[in-house]
């Protein structure tokens, strides 16, 4: 405030005193021959009124900003939004009681707290980043977290964080989102019913198709007047159109929840070269193959990268209806950190490219860019690759082509697991248990033709009491296959677990229909031996006993 100004409030309060002073009746007129004494007196009056006046102002002002101060006090501590403060490392310094009642704490209590600790453990990493990003950029900044409630419920929070000038310290606006949220995930509920309608439509059409060709096999296969020769032609179709079935389940049950791979290291090009060998029927679409000699093995599942390139496959061939060819390459790489070994695997097609809209939906469910098509196709690609800790990309231009590319972790061992083909035949006793007793009949039918003695019960009670009898009576069984699941009885997992206890060395392969239960993937850390998922053929079912009695 500059001097003049200063001077002119001086006078004009002076005027204001004189004024009251002249009310009072206490400002007589002063002689020219009047004492100094006299002036004096009325200079003290003068300066006692002003002081009264300032002190009034003074007292007003106090009275107006505890009144502001109250109002804001009632904003900031009844704000539908929650504030705090935070030091550098995340500790609260300041809360207000909307921030309070999210985090469910007296706020007395939250002072000193570590923010971080109030979040869900998926979320502390990401938000420790976040709040060094907030103080290194001094801009505003902004992130999503979710606060566990004490009820089991969730708060979802979005989270405007901006660092104080010229201190240590962040102020941190919470804002409850759970309705929005509750808005997106009933949306998005409603595009997963879509889904699944187109979903359970193309299943119906695929296996309706498969069991026509089934029974329209067996009833000719039952006809008496055809040579030999020609049953087993309808024979073979019955099995390839099984096979068929087959995979189906097999790609239903891993977009399904849960659907971990059963891993074995492999080698990658062995798979892609089997997958290219399947041709698609009429195309003249050819494959381009380019594979280094050096290519890493990769640990995963066989059947699972093989859906995984045959719909790839047959996906770049739709987008070529007349002819023309599909680059499949493959090569060793690292990733960004540079820490961790990977195979990439790229599939480009030469096709008319994606749209906006076809990229966005690409990886949905029975979600098709063919006239009148659809299939599990790319959601699958997708389910599986993310289930052996890969990546899968697309990358499409307009008159471009399409390039999926496939990111798969190295396997720590060049040893590759290497399947063998034949029928090995073999002798020893087993004991077969599972619930359907037509698996039954038709398993015992097999092993008895690899040349096994087998006896089969119907649940996991039934078995340890025939495994203990035969034990008693020195005819042991050499090997157990368990059935995991059995509705109203003891399954494998639970039968393996007394078997042990009654014989450590017990040899236990455990079978299943539904290859989504995690003792499928994790076999051995359950006790068992091996694994056989169903369905098998009769050379992989004859290898796995083989190796298993030969250990």
């Amino acid at each position: 405030m500059s001097k003049k100004s200063v001077k002119g409030e001086k006078s004009e309060l002076r005027k204001r005193a004189e004024e009251v002073l002249k009310d009072r009746g206490s400002c007589p007129t002063i002689a020219a021959e009047e004492t100094e004494q006299l002036r004096l007196i009325h200079e003290l009056q003068v300066h006692q009124i002003e002081l009264e006046i300032q002190n009034d102002e003074l007292s007003r002002s106090k009275e107006e900003i505890e009144s502001l101060l109250c109002k804001y006090s009632d904003l900031y501590d009844f704000s539908p939004v929650g504030y705090l403060t935070l030091d550098p490392v995340g500790n609260i310094l300041e809360a207000n009681l909307t921030s309070a009642r999210f985090l469910e704490m007296e706020r007395s209590k939250l002072i000193g707290q570590r923010f971080i600790s109030f979040m869900t453990v998926s979320d502390r990493h990401d938000f420790a980043n976040f709040l060094n990003q907030v103080f290194l950029s001094r801009g505003k900044e902004a992130c999503e977290v979710v606060i566990p409630q004490k009820n089991n419920a969730a708060l979802f929070v979005q989270i405007e964080a901006i660092a104080l000038k010229g201190d240590n310290q962040c102020r941190i606006a919470m804002i409850d989102v759970n309705d929005r949220k509750m808005v997106e995930e009933a949306s998005l509920r409603a595009e997963k019913l879509e889904s699944l309608g187109q979903l359970g439509g193309g299943i119906a059409h695929d296996f309706n198709n498969l069991l026509t060709v089934i029974l329209g096999n067996i009833a000719i296969t039952r006809a008496q007047n055809h040579a030999p020769g020609q049953r087993e032609i309808h024979l073979k179709n019955i099995e390839k159109a099984a096979e068929k079935a087959k995979n189906l389940t097999m790609q239903l049950l891993t977009f399904a929840r849960g659907g971990a791979p059963i891993k074995k290291v492999i080698n990658i090009e062995d798979v892609l070269r089997s997958a290219v060998a399947v041709p698609v029927h009429g195309s003249l679409v050819m494959c381009q193959l380019d594979f280094p000699p050096d290519l890493l093995a990769v640990e995963a599942d066989a059947d699972q990268l093989t859906q995984v390139f045959h719909n790839l496959i047959h996906n770049a061939f739709h987008a070529m209806p007349d002819k023309g060819v599909v680059e499949i390459s493959a090569e060793n790489t690292v990733t960004v950190s540079g820490r961790k070994k990977m195979v990439k695997i790229s599939f480009h097609d030469s096709g008319p490219g994606l749209s906006q809209e076809d990229l966005a939906k690409i990886f949905d469910p029975y979600y098709s860019m063919k006239l009148n098509g659809c299939g599990l196709g790319l959601a699958v690609c997708y389910s599986i690759v993310k289930k052996h800790y890969g990546d899968i990309q697309v990358n499409s231009t307009a008159n471009n082509g399409t390039t999926f590319t496939v990111l798969l972790p190295a396997a720590p061992t060049s040893q590759v697991f290497e399947p063998h083909d034949e029928i090995r035949y073999g002798s020893g006793r087993i004991l077969l248990m599972d619930d359907e007793a037509a698996i039954r009949d038709v398993l015992k039918a097999l092993l008895k033709e690899l040349g096994y003695e087998v006896e089969c019960s119907g649940d996991g009670c039934e078995a340890i009491d025939l495994y203990q009898k035969r034990k008693t009576e020195s005819k042991p069984f050499d090997l157990v296959i368990l059935d995991i699941t059995v509705p109203g009885g003891m399954g494998g997992e639970e039968a393996v677990e007394e078997l042990r206890r009654l014989d450590p060395q017990v040899k236990a392969i455990v079978s299943s229909g539904y290859s989504t239960d995690p003792i499928m993937a994790n076999y051995k850390d359950y006790g068992f031996t091996d694994v056989l998922r169903k369905p098998y053929q009769l050379a992989e079912l004859s290898q796995v006993i083989a190796d298993v009695l030969k250990d």
